[in-house]
């Protein structure tokens, strides 16, 4: 039996729907970036639903772009890496911003594990120059049958490029695929997870690789509009909660507002489509603790420091603290990789010590 995208949507919905009313319960008015890697029994579904977070995130750091300034500056751009990162130390997200995330996430996991080539061919090949370092910071959000996505993307970084022809994507996608097709996870045991919350209603079916590939999950990740904020209001933020800084009457809802008015969307479309975080790769971190994306933040704690954030916080505070970046590899070396069995072949180890890397040159 063929399974339709409409269906796809409509459980999605409604996985959504019954996660979200377990979840903000009581007084419970706002989701963490922690209570999000932990939402659900699907890892895929959780960081999933953090890079569609991130996504969202970065198109709201974009508002804070204008014409009238010069944003390609070292000075500017190292202030607003630091205060969009300190911002992202404070999610928090309403039910009604975040339930859009995640039908996104859970219609896009179940895709993705009944087809993960086709999927992938999608996610990463529908442009004609593929970016490496796009493709770099999303392999960590594949958690299923995640050795596709980190021998896609070393393909192409031993290709010595920035990006691959679509083609040569695509080849090298194919590679990958046939390399490891004998080691995919199998379907149902992901799907699973999926019934332990809401039973699913195709679990006996595969989605169609044609519909797949002819057109994405079609899920919006608007908020309703009885929800969203009136236009006329200052709330032009939808992912953040209001947040004060101390001592101060202007909420962040207020900054993106005046950042709002300024902004050429037009900005967005630049040379190679680079994005503030991309450009800020390239210059040194003078403070890693307030330089570490959101997206990395939560993803080391989980995967580098088993949960703990006690530990992650002190090991960045130690290598801050550093002489040189020998000293720094040297506290890494022998106290957090032996404690937590570090694999330095991990993405996640690799981004961690390029960025301590940069902290230091």
């Amino acid at each position: 039996m063929k399974l339709d995208l409409p269906k796809i949507e409509s459980y999605s919905q409604a996985f959504a729907e019954k996660v979200c009313a377990d979840f903000y319960q009581g007084d419970r008015g706002t989701i963490t970036g922690q209570d999000i890697l932990k939402l659900t029994n699907s890892e895929q579904v959780n960081y999933f639903v953090l890079k569609n977070l991130f996504e969202r995130w970065k198109e709201e750091a974009s508002r804070l772009r204008s014409p009238y300034f010069d944003f390609e500056q070292d000075e500017v751009r190292d202030a607003l890496s630091v205060f969009m990162n300190k911002l992202s130390k404070h999610i928090q997200v309403r039910k009604e911003f975040f339930k859009p995330l995640l039908v996104k996430a859970v219609a896009d996991s179940l895709a993705y594990i009944n087809h993960p080539h086709d999927f992938l061919k999608v996610e990463f090949c529908g442009k004609p120059i593929v970016s490496a370092q796009e493709v770099r910071e999303k392999e960590k959000y594949f958690r299923h049958n995640k050795f596709l996505v980190q021998a896609f993307s070393k393909k192409i970084q031993l290709s010595g490029k920035a990006g691959v022809a679509q083609q040569e994507a695509l080849t090298f996608l194919t590679e990958a695929f046939k390399n490891y097709e004998m080691s995919l996870e199998p379907v149902q045991k992901q799907l699973e997870a999926f019934q332990k919350i809401l039973k699913l209603p195709f679990a006996e079916t595969s989605i169609e690789s044609e519909d797949l590939i002819e057109k994405k999950v079609p899920v919006s990740l608007e908020p309703s509009k009885e929800n969203f904020p009136s236009m006329d209001k200052k709330n032009t933020n939808p992912l953040l909660e209001p947040f004060k800084e101390e001592n101060s009457h202007e909420t962040l809802n207020d900054l993106f507002a005046k950042g709002k008015q300024l902004t050429l969307n037009e900005i967005l479309v630049q040379k190679e489509q680079e994005t503030l975080l991309t450009k800020s790769r390239k210059s040194k971190i003078h403070e890693l603790r307030a330089s570490i994306p959101i997206n990395l933040r939560y993803i080391f704690i989980n995967e580098l420091f088993k949960g703990s954030q006690d530990d992650y916080l002190l090991a960045v505070s130690q290598i801050d603290r550093s002489e040189s970046y020998e000293s720094a590899l040297n506290i890494i070396a022998q106290v957090y990789a032996k404690k937590y069995d570090w694999d330095p072949e991990k993405s996640e180890v690799r981004e961690f010590y390029e960025l301590v890397e940069r902290r230091f040159y």
